[in-house]
């Protein structure tokens, strides 16, 4: 992203939030750049060091569900940011029309995968399964089964079409992605995964990529960004997770499916199908980007470069995730 993605916080906003968070004299503010969504920015103050986030892309009432959980996943040893409350005891501020959240700093870097030893691909996995084992116990009872209908390509190309026509008449934005994926689409278009039910589910965290872990001397330190808690397929979970973290990566994609099903022992391959497949007909970053918001145009070519990789290696990215298993 570029430096200019996330302003400078105006000076009386930084009073404010520091004000009513009991955060201290501010010190320093700076921004943070490495996100896509939300606004963030690091404040240094006389009591301690914060990530300050504006709300851009869920509700305050989705962030004070993951705020609330936070504290209760930390007395189980989870590595998680401690959210700030207001002296009225509120997760959220409301300054304007903006809201913001506050948590404790966490010393770390974002990972790549190829920086993780494959003992920390395996400790990773471990560390998401024992998340999810304990979301069960944490949060409210959830269904152990919820109905998937795929889209399907029909659609897709229908939308692609549209957006062609769109690119044609204003920026030519992805005019050849935008070809490329329609000619996968009528290689692949009988390859959709069948409509049904798809278990095991349960709460799971749902955005779990490089973004939002930290790590630290080769050890995941930091799980943040909570707004996407939500009951899903925990495969789905785990396939995103791997293919986002590790990419082509299938020594490490394996390492982290064997940590994770040493804690819950699932099959996979359904959901590395269904995961394919979003990837081959979803066309939100286009939506995204003829609505205005070009804030994630770059996420059309990366997510466009894995899916033709993953096309030609559907088995042995399916082995990988099946590496170890009984």
């Amino acid at each position: 992203m570029t430096s200019s993605r996330v302003p400078p916080l105006a000076p009386e906003v930084q009073a404010a939030v520091a004000h009513e968070f009991r955060l201290g004299r501010v010190v320093s503010c700076s921004a943070v750049q490495t996100g896509v969504m939300n606004l963030n920015w690091q404040f240094t103050t006389d009591r301690g060091t914060f990530a300050v986030k504006r709300l851009t892309d869920r509700s305050p009432e989705a962030v004070r569900v993951g705020q609330s959980l936070l504290p209760r996943l930390a007395e189980r040893g989870f590595p998680v940011a401690s959210p700030r409350l207001t002296g009225s005891g509120d997760a959220i501020l409301t300054i304007g029309d903006a809201a913001y959240a506050v948590n404790d700093w966490i010393l770390g870097t974002h990972p790549t995968g190829p920086e993780l030893p494959r003992a920390a691909c395996t400790a990773l996995g471990d560390l998401v399964g024992r998340l999810h084992l304990a979301l069960t116990e944490l949060c409210p009872p959830a269904p152990r089964q919820l109905p998937d209908e795929p889209s399907t390509a029909a659609h897709a190309r229908a939308e692609l079409h549209r957006f062609a026509r769109l690119s044609a008449e204003s920026d030519g934005f992805a005019r050849d992605e935008i070809a490329r994926r329609l000619e996968l689409l009528d290689t692949v278009e009988d390859q959709q995964p069948p409509a049904g039910d798809v278990t095991p589910c349960g709460w799971t965290h749902g955005d779990l990529n490089p973004l939002n872990l930290l790590v630290r001397d080769g050890a995941v330190v930091g799980l943040l960004d909570w707004d996407r808690l939500g009951v899903r397929p925990y495969g789905l979970e785990v396939v995103r997770t791997a293919t986002i973290l590790f990419g082509q990566d299938l020594d490490r994609i394996a390492a982290f499916a064997q940590g994770y099903r040493g804690r819950v022992p699932i099959g996979l391959d359904d959901a590395a199908d269904r995961r394919w497949w979003t990837l081959a007909t979803e066309t939100w970053q286009l939506e995204r980007h003829f609505a205005g918001d070009s804030s994630c145009d770059h996420l059309l070519s990366r997510r466009g470069g894995y899916l033709y990789w993953w096309t030609g290696h559907r088995r042995e990215v399916s082995a990988a995730l099946a590496a170890g298993s009984r």
